[in-house]
């Protein structure tokens, strides 16, 4: 039985898994692993005011959000790397506000997909 996500759309990553529920809950495993690491070198490259690291780090972070379905953060980071890589270091700080926290239901949600999802269409948001 599938729950509905507000945050994350499961399809987007079982379309990219090519349907495969074994491959998307490998992927949302790698996914649990390497997110959380690069969402702390994100705010790591912000407290240091490293524009350059910080518009790295946010176009990393922002493909692999993307790739789970979360399109509401995916955009909020695609902001974080234009105003980073813009030089706008206090827009960017302005802009992570919030970040972790919408991370965090990203993340908790897909970590509720690998064990409730099983590629039924869902209501999502």
């Amino acid at each position: 039985m599938s729950a509905a996500y507000r945050c994350i759309d499961p399809h987007v990553l079982l379309r990219a898994a090519a349907g495969d529920l074994e491959t998307f809950r490998a992927l949302s495993h790698t996914f649990v692993a390497i997110a959380p690491p690069m969402l702390r070198r994100l705010l790591a490259a912000l407290a240091a005011g490293e524009a350059r690291a910080l518009c790295h780090e946010s176009h990393a972070l922002k493909g692999t959000v993307a790739l789970v379905g979360a399109a509401a953060l995916a955009a909020a980071l695609q902001r974080v790397e234009s105003a980073a890589g813009g030089g706008q270091l206090g827009v960017a700080a302005e802009l992570c506000d919030g970040l972790a926290g919408a991370f965090g239901r990203v993340l908790a949600e897909v970590e509720r997909s690998i064990a409730e999802f099983d590629g039924a269409a869902v209501s999502s948001r």
